[in-house]
C-alpha cells in the first residue's frame, strides 16, 4: 500500500471528506467523528436510516478520553480486533466503539489524530463488501487494501447491560 494514498485519505478527512477504506472485517466508509456534515453525507451515500448510529473507530486508548467513553477494562481486552463494544458516555448517550486490527485503518485514524465515524461501505441493507471490487457506493476517496481477512462484520457486545449482551 502506497504511503501517498494513506496521506491523501488523511488530507481528505481533515478537509471534511468521506473515504472508503479496508478493515480486517469488511470495507468501511468513514469521516472525522466530529464533522456532522460529513456524517450526514455517509447517511445519504448509504441510504441509511438516521436512527441507525455509526460506530466510532479508534487507534489507541487515549482516544477514549476524547470521546468521554466509560469503557470497562474487560471490554478493552478485545482490541484491536473485530469486536464493537457499546459503552455509556455519561451524557445519556452510548457509543459503539471499535479498534480495527488493520494497518491501513489504524494508520489513517492515527494520521487524522482523532476517531472516525464509520460503517460498512455498502448501501443500507445490502451485503457488506469484503473486497474492493464489491464496493458499489462512492466517496471522496477510496483505498484498495486487498481482500478483508475476516470477511464478516464485527461482533457487537453491549456493555451498557449487566452482564454484557452479545448483539451480533
Amino acid at each position: 500500500m502506497s504511503k501517498n494514498k494513506i496521506k491523501e485519505a488523511i488530507k481528505i478527512l481533515k478537509n471534511g471528506g468521506v473515504i472508503i477504506f479496508p478493515t480486517e472485517t469488511v470495507y468501511g466508509i468513514g469521516c472525522a467523528y466530529d464533522n456532522q456534515k460529513a456524517i450526514d453525507r455517509i447517511y445519504e451515500i448509504k441510504k441509511r436510516p438516521k436512527d441507525k448510529p455509526l460506530q466510532i473507530l479508534i487507534s489507541n486508548m487515549e482516544q477514549l478520553e476524547l470521546l468521554g467513553a466509560k469503557t470497562p477494562e474487560e471490554a478493552r481486552g478485545f482490541w484491536p480486533g473485530p469486536i464493537t463494544i457499546i459503552v455509556p458516555t455519561g451524557r445519556d448517550l452510548s457509543l459503539g466503539l471499535r479498534m480495527p486490527d488493520h494497518p491501513i485503518a489504524l494508520e489513517i485514524i492515527r494520521g487524522l489524530g482523532k476517531p472516525l465515524a464509520a460503517t460498512s461501505a455498502n448501501l443500507s441493507g445490502e451485503e457488506a463488501p469484503i473486497s474492493f471490487d464489491q464496493i458499489k457506493i462512492k466517496a471522496d476517496f477510496a483505498i484498495d487494501g486487498g481482500p478483508c481477512k475476516i470477511k464478516k462484520a464485527s461482533e457487537i457486545i453491549d456493555f451498557t447491560k449487566d452482564p454484557p449482551v452479545k448483539l451480533r
